[in-house]
């Protein structure tokens, strides 16, 4: 493979494939390793071929028995009222709820997670968990059977989801390319894990057509509050790799480095914040 060069033209960084993989590899990933991605093209600089460029490269890295993911969250289970957070008239809402497509995994959106999630939704191969609200996207070795069961009803990032099931992955590792650690879904899995835990319940239907509605518990919204904190704290530990994809600052480390590490921290700081144990 030729060596990356990352041109720079009027101070923009241009990143080809090459040049990603040698970013990556750099960094620390390796042929056959698991890798859970959250990132921002856009601070990469140029990536030739845009987000195709950026998974092409990862693909490269982790090679056939590696094991790529990104998140596919999707809002098409949501009441539009809790999607807007407004107040609706009830005689209206319950029109615009019975306009709720609810979740297809072919055809729901991952936009909201960013252009290289929603890129990576239709890629070849590529397959999501089926939780209406709270999906994984994943590809390579054994994505179908950690993708398989996600239920609905339960803790949308319990230990026996997709998020839970990837930290016993051999070298399943969390990238972050120029993204905090608010961003990082695994924290969410941290924490179900906590006997101390931040709670909500969320409001989706459960599929489309005349499908039901239900309430289920969740991890709460973080809301910048713990995780970077706790992402800071994990970084002094020395178990995060620090460098550059493209002109973005990345972070990459172990999956259950991170969620070991970040249920303790987060259930003793939520312990002296008088969270109650569940």
């Amino acid at each position: 493979m030729t060596e990356g060069l990352h041109q720079t033209i009027d101070n923009t960084v241009i990143s080809g494939t090459n040049d990603l993989v040698a970013d990556l590899m750099a960094l620390g990933l390796a042929k056959g390793d698991g890798v859970f991605v959250h990132s921002a093209l856009s601070k990469i600089g140029h990536v030739i071929g845009g987000p195709r460029g950026l998974i092409e490269a990862l693909l490269i890295c982790v090679g056939e028995n590696g094991l790529v993911g990104m998140p596919g969250f999707s809002t098409d289970a949501y009441d539009p009222a809790d999607v807007l957070e407004i107040e609706i008239d009830p005689n209206i809402r319950d029109a615009l709820r019975a306009q709720v497509p609810g979740f297809d995994t072919h055809r729901s959106s991952a936009s909201g997670n960013g252009s290289v999630p929603e890129t990576f939704r239709t890629w070849p191969n590529v397959v999501r968990s089926p939780h209406p609200t709270s999906s994984v996207l994943l590809w390579g070795d054994d994505a179908e059977r950690l993708a398989a069961h996600h239920d609905a009803t339960g803790w949308a990032t319990g230990p026996q989801t997709p998020w839970g099931k990837l930290r016993h992955r051999p070298n399943m590792k969390i990238l972050l390319i120029r993204v905090g650690w608010n961003r990082s879904s695994a924290l969410h899995a941290a924490e179900s894990m906590a006997p101390h835990r931040r709670i909500k319940q969320r409001h989706f239907k459960t599929g489309p057509a005349d499908a039901p509605w239900i309430n289920a518990p969740d991890v709460a919204d973080d809301l910048g509050r713990l995780f970077p904190l706790v992402g800071s704290a994990f970084e002094n530990t020395g178990k995060v790799s620090l460098g550059n994809v493209g002109q973005a600052e990345s972070r990459l480390c172990g999956y259950d480095d991170l969620i070991v590490f970040a249920s303790d921290w987060i259930n003793t700081r939520n312990a002296a914040d008088g969270v109650p144990a569940l």
